[in-house]
């Protein structure tokens, strides 16, 4: 079993003329290097566009960082990019914890994998610039709240 239907990046199977998208499929993530099957419903909202041009012949990659959000009471947290457990070397804390207002990123080997805001807002592009971005980063930096998260590798 290979966790779904396995696609390349233009969301085709190993038949040329089958295409998966949504919840079944196991697609290449150009930016992450790597397959991944995400249940989750910004991908069958997205990927369906993205393979019907794929099918119409156009050179297509499927590669929205993945994105989640919940509210749980007081803590609304937003999650962007993808990390398997056990999948980084250094989780990187930017603000203030105790108070629950902070932004969580998930790293290894410098590499910013994915980030979580909790209580903090309108940064999830950011993260997300960050985590496409896919080069090493400074971990001090991070943590730093002065140091604006645009100027990370983007």
């Amino acid at each position: 079993m290979r966790n779904g239907i396995v696609t390349d990046a233009g969301l085709r199977s190993s038949d040329p003329d089958i295409y998966a998208t949504g919840d079944v499929a196991n697609a290449y993530h150009p930016p992450l290097g790597r397959h991944i099957r995400v249940e989750h419903w910004a991908n069958a909202l997205n990927q369906p566009q993205a393979a019907a041009r794929a099918m119409l012949g156009q050179d297509v990659a499927y590669d929205l960082v993945p994105y989640f959000y919940t509210d749980q009471y007081d803590l609304g947290m937003e999650y962007a990019g993808y990390v398997e457990p056990g999948g980084y070397d250094q989780v990187v804390f930017r603000g203030d914890v105790q108070r629950r207002e902070f932004i969580a990123f998930w790293l290894a080997g410098g590499r910013v994998l994915a980030g979580m805001n909790v209580n903090v807002w309108d940064v999830n592009e950011a993260i997300q610039a960050v985590v496409r971005g896919g080069r090493a980063v400074d971990a001090a930096r991070l943590a730093d709240v002065d140091v604006p998260l645009e100027e990370f590798p983007g």
